[in-house]
């Protein structure tokens, strides 16, 4: 209750989390509120600029780019979503597991991690999706994989630090089994850190779907999704500039509302780093002061 009196007392960190929602509510609802049909072709009324029937205008094929932008907000969070619980899934209990039990199990995996962590996420996500094959499945494994060592290091640490403490050695004195207490202790210290690392995670899984999709390799057509409207886009930018506009703001918004919230979670869950947005502005502010 503490931590949500905290989270709400952020104004700027609840305005963001609203956003949110409206962007999941538009997801959960696309196909009853799009204007028209997002499939719907008509070559004569090809790159129609804005207009009171088309809000945002028409594409090369004469579809609505505002029930495609819509329509590709519900495809791109199913995808990043399902990618998200793929790695929350698989790496948590493996990083619980190893980080407990130690051992072999937990320096094979822990090497693997590192050797994944070396290669930047979209080179791997890039990867794995040419192997699985471009499509939405391939998009949410590649994503999924590519962001696992990442959840695997946040368990294992919160495991070996619980392992040691006085009501895990009194639990296992008395008769308590290992994956008794990895649900009972372990899980329950580690179930913050890890709501924040996903919230802060998920503009990650946005990005890369959207650079999956520019590159040609994540949703293929018709299907719209951000990546790929704006990769259509840029072949008109001098004849249709306004194409870009809607997916490139949808896009923009929710990475940054996904960001403000993960900094207010994390904020409300560790206070000592209340202020820390503001302690980051107010340098850039003074040196634009300074220099005016």
């Amino acid at each position: 209750m503490e931590f949500f009196k905290r989270y709400a007392s952020d104004k700027v960190g609840l305005f963001f989390g609203v956003l949110l929602l409206i962007f999941y509510f538009v997801a959960l609802t696309a196909q009853w509120i799009t204007p028209a049909d997002p499939f719907e072709t008509s070559l004569s009324e090809g790159l129609q600029p804005p207009s009171a029937a088309h809000w945002l205008g028409t594409d090369q094929f004469g579809r609505d780019t505002l029930s495609r932008v819509i329509l590709a907000t519900q495809v791109t969070a199913k995808i990043t979503t399902v990618a998200l619980l793929f790695s929350l899934l698989l790496g948590v209990p493996i990083g619980m597991i190893v980080g407990y039990r130690g051992g072999l199990a937990d320096a094979v995996v822990m090497r693997i991690t590192d050797m994944m962590l070396i290669f930047p996420t979209i080179m791997l996500a890039i990867v794995i999706v040419v192997v699985v094959g471009p499509s939405e499945s391939g998009v949410v494994v590649a994503l999924g994989l590519s962001q696992l060592p990442n959840f695997i290091r946040i368990a294992r640490s919160a495991a070996l630090s619980v392992r040691r403490e006085l009501y895990v050695e009194a639990a296992v004195s008395a008769g308590a089994g290992w994956p008794d207490i990895l649900l009972r202790h372990v899980l329950h210290n580690i179930s913050g850190p890890v709501i924040v690392k996903a919230t802060l995670a998920l503009p990650g899984f946005v990005l890369g779907a959207s650079s999956l999709s520019y590159l040609g390799l994540g949703v293929q057509p018709p299907t719209p999704e951000w990546g790929q409207m704006l990769h259509e886009a840029k072949d008109f930018l001098t004849s249709a500039p306004y194409l870009i506009v809607g997916p490139a703001i949808a896009l923009s918004i929710f990475v940054l509302s996904a960001n403000m919230v993960g900094d207010s979670l994390n904020e409300s869950l560790d206070p000592k780093l209340k202020g820390r947005r503001l302690k980051r502005i107010l340098p850039r502010l003074n040196r634009k002061k300074a220099m005016s």
